[in-house]
């Protein structure tokens, strides 16, 4: 192919924008549009954040002044409201030990399940675990708590591998499984689980399985 003159370059040029100015124009548009659209959902997701840390600042306070019906409002609206957030994460734990506490199981489970559910954090998802374990424990519900902790590795539950076991020799004494029992409560104990309420478990174990 010959090389174009200078002359020809420009008349070409002149009829391709003639063809293709009104696409190139909206080509344009839209990628203001799109920059403009990244941008206020960038300032958006910031104001969302800010908002969810002041109510998460709100959520400690009440919580160390013990005002629990307070703190309760305030968890559930930062899970109803920024749910998306770290912050939501948080709140539905404590949720769930306030429900918890007071005697709620269910709707501490719920909470827990929840968060199981949604969290993509592997240290959360670990605590609400063992949490949610517990609560099964606490309603009488020993083989759906077995289901949950039974499979968890040590790398699995991280830092609370400790409290996982204590957990299972807890799970087992229950479904009286004492010689397993006592195999989780010495290994709690390798994983620097020493409590004197651990000792106590053990002590109480009956001599032989059944």
């Amino acid at each position: 192919m010959e090389d174009l003159s200078e002359e020809e370059r420009l008349e070409a040029l002149h009829r391709w924008w003639k063809t293709n100015k009104q696409s190139a124009f909206v080509g344009v548009l839209l990628g203001l549009a799109m920059v403009g659209a990244w941008n206020m959902w960038q300032n958006n997701r910031r104001g969302a954040i800010e908002q969810a840390s002041n109510l998460y600042q709100q959520l400690l306070k009440a919580s160390e002044a013990r005002q629990t019906d307070p703190a309760l409002k305030l968890s559930e609206r930062l899970i109803e409201q920024y749910g998306s957030t770290s912050y939501a994460e948080y709140a539905r734990l404590f949720l769930a030990k306030a429900k918890a506490d007071k005697g709620d199981l269910a709707g501490a489970k719920q909470a827990l399940e929840e968060e199981l559910a949604k969290s993509h954090d592997d240290n959360l998802k670990a605590l609400a675990r063992l949490r949610l374990g517990r609560a099964l424990l606490a309603g009488g519900e020993t083989d759906a708590a077995l289901k949950l902790i039974e499979p968890v590795t040590d790398q699995q539950a991280g830092k609370l591998a400790g409290l996982y076991e204590e957990l299972k020799g807890d799970l087992y004494a229950a479904a009286k499984r004492p010689a397993d029992a006592r195999l989780a409560y010495g290994k709690a104990k390798e994983l620097g689980e020493n409590s004197p309420l651990l000792e106590l478990k053990l002590n109480d174990l009956p001599g032989t399985a059944n």
